[in-house]
């Protein structure tokens, strides 16, 4: 019988390392904390005493470097950051989340800070920081308060997949606010948009006693944000040829009652979006992967994006590409898989074949179905098209009859099909042809099915849908 699953991961190792290719000086830790202690020093203060480094590029020629990478999006979790999909929540809730043990300068606390926030509230003051961040204090009136942190593009890294939002929502501060080395009052309502981030503690104003932070932000809307909302519906991963015209409609759905405008970063070479309808279209003159946002924005402030991938084969030949996100689960959460509830797992009662995160279908011993599925657009002109998974069969049920059933669909044919006759000690890897689906968008689906009575657990990971 399954047990409860999740346990919040802690990851550990604080250390402050340079980014962005720049030296740190050699002057050493900042005195004004030890960086063993996640606590040190939390009295507040105007300053942050953050060590910076030279960067002449910056508005105060310095960027940040402490967890640098993990508040800009170069570290080496930044590819798990839930871009196409944003959690809405309070200053409250983000606060009473429970301080990390430790803080890693190159890894993500996770959900926390793989997950994109919204939150409305107070801006009651802001300032130009020494490490060229705007550093916003947010207040929800109820005596919480948390910081937001919007860096200089400047200090952004190459590659980052924050550095365009980042860009905006810098530009869309400035428009109404010049900020300065001494902090300015505001305390007007602003909608934020951001990535969690657990911030040392050293004498920031308006610090959340969590350390809980936005950095960095990706959209400031100034107003009460209470008009509505704006939802890009996602089209999925998408494929083309290069040579081939390609056309595209993206759609929203707006309760805001303005206009919508649409633009579009990492279309790839020879595409475009046209800004009043969403639709993208043009001929690809370049073939490659590329990862391609689309935002919708109403008149009235409020908007909406959504993340996926395009993938331009040359003409006449083929990419080789692993095509299925989170192949392995270790997100943590689903997405871009569509699951049934309690699915994906860190349980150690049925441990993953590699990393830290499984899919754990069935095994409650009594009547039930779970799922798993994922839409993905296979290419046309490959030799080869291999769907394949590690799968572990776990079960209480004799053997020697099929009581318990998983398959593996496609378009809701199936393909394969396993039982509790098929358990076995550890994982096994399996595969599929789909060369039959090629240049195909299809819905790759596993359903367990266990009767009333005895558990089996199908346990699948490192799922991967290959095409060369």
């Amino acid at each position: 019988m399954r047990t409860p699953r999740r346990t919040l991961a802690l990851l550990s190792t604080v250390a402050c390392a340079a980014v962005l290719g720049l030296t740190i000086p050699a002057s050493g830790a900042n005195p004004s904390h030890d960086p063993d202690s996640w606590q040190a020093n939390s009295v507040g203060g105007d300053e942050e005493n953050e060590e910076v480094v030279a960067n002449p590029a910056a508005v105060t020629a310095s960027c940040g470097v402490e967890r640098w990478a993990v508040k800009t999006g170069t570290d080496a979790d930044a590819g798990k950051i839930t871009l196409q999909s944003t959690s809405n929540t309070t200053i409250a809730s983000l606060t009473s989340l429970p301080a990390p043990s430790s803080l890693p300068s190159n890894n993500r606390v996770q959900p926390t800070e793989t997950t994109v926030f919204r939150l409305q509230a107070t801006l009651t003051e802001y300032k130009l920081e020494t490490d060229s961040d705007f550093h916003l204090v947010l207040s929800d009136g109820s005596g919480h308060t948390m910081i937001a942190e919007i860096p200089d593009p400047a200090c952004v890294g190459a590659g980052s997949p924050l550095a365009s939002s980042i860009q905006k929502s810098r530009t869309e501060f400035t428009a109404k606010y010049t900020p300065t080395s001494s902090f300015k009052t505001a305390n007007v309502p602003v909608t934020i948009t951001g990535v969690g981030f657990f911030d040392f503690l050293h004498g920031q104003t308006g610090v959340a006693p969590n350390g809980i932070e936005l950095h960095s932000v990706l959209d400031v809307q100034f107003g009460s944000g209470g008009g509505g909302s704006v939802t890009v519906t996602s089209p999925g991963d998408q494929t083309g040829v290069v040579g081939t015209a390609a056309s595209l409609p993206i759609s929203a759905s707006d309760t805001a009652g303005g206009t919508l405008a649409y633009s579009a970063t990492g279309l790839p070479a020879g595409l475009s979006i046209n800004t009043t309808t969403g639709l993208i279209s043009g001929t690809p003159t370049t073939a490659g992967t590329s990862t391609v946002t689309v935002t919708a924005t109403d008149s009235t402030g409020p908007s909406g994006s959504t993340t996926f991938h395009w993938t331009i084969n040359p003409a006449g030949g083929c990419t080789a590409a692993q095509l299925l996100g989170n192949p392995g689960f270790e997100t943590g959460s689903a997405s871009p898989w569509t699951t049934s509830s309690g699915v994906v797992s860190n349980s150690a009662s049925e441990p993953p074949h590699a990393g830290s995160y499984d899919a754990w279908l069935d095994g409650y011993g009594s009547a039930h179905t779970d799922t798993l599925s994922q839409q993905v657009t296979v290419p046309s002109g490959c030799t080869t098209y291999t769907l394949s998974y590690w799968l572990h069969v776990d079960t209480a049920e004799p053997t020697t009859t099929a009581y318990d059933t998983l398959t593996v669909q496609i378009n809701g044919s199936t393909l394969a099909t396993y039982s509790n006759k098929d358990a076995a000690s550890g994982y096994l890897k399996h595969s599929v042809d789909l060369s039959a689906y090629q240049g195909q968008t299809v819905t790759v689906k596993f359903t367990g099915t266990e009767d009333s009575v005895k558990q089996t657990s199908f346990v699948l990971d490192d799922t991967a849908l290959n095409v060369s």
